[in-house]
């Protein structure tokens, strides 16, 4: 079983959580063809956590769990914090696969789609 989550910073604005949850509840329709289990996580401020989201993906069954970065660019988080997550959960389910992506400023063809959009 395959599973998806979309890691986004969090924040104190109750609406800008609820709009995250929003974004990845339609990223998931779009999505289901490939994943199994799909969520979000918040990296500070706002619940579910990455590791809240990664344990009740398992406890779902899944096996295989990608993770994507919704960050613009590298900073500390990208970089440092989730890599580290990602090692302790690795550790803790060494049957589980854990697949980090580029994150959103990094995808390929990123920077010309959204001129396009502009």
């Amino acid at each position: 079983m395959n599973g998806f989550i979309l890691v986004a910073h969090g924040s104190r604005r109750v609406a800008a959580n609820e709009e995250i949850a929003i974004f990845s509840h339609s990223l998931s329709r779009a999505m289901t063809a490939r994943f199994d289990v799909l969520g979000h996580a918040f990296w500070e401020l706002a619940e579910p956590t990455l590791e809240q989201s990664i344990d009740q993906q398992i406890a779902a069954g899944a096996k295989d769990i990608t993770l994507f970065p919704y960050f613009l660019a590298q900073g500390k988080h990208v970089v440092n914090d989730l890599p580290s997550v990602l090692e302790q959960k690795r550790a803790q389910y060494p049957d589980v696969t854990l697949t980090l992506l580029p994150h959103l400023g990094a995808l390929p063809g990123f920077a010309d789609w959204l001129a396009e959009q502009l």
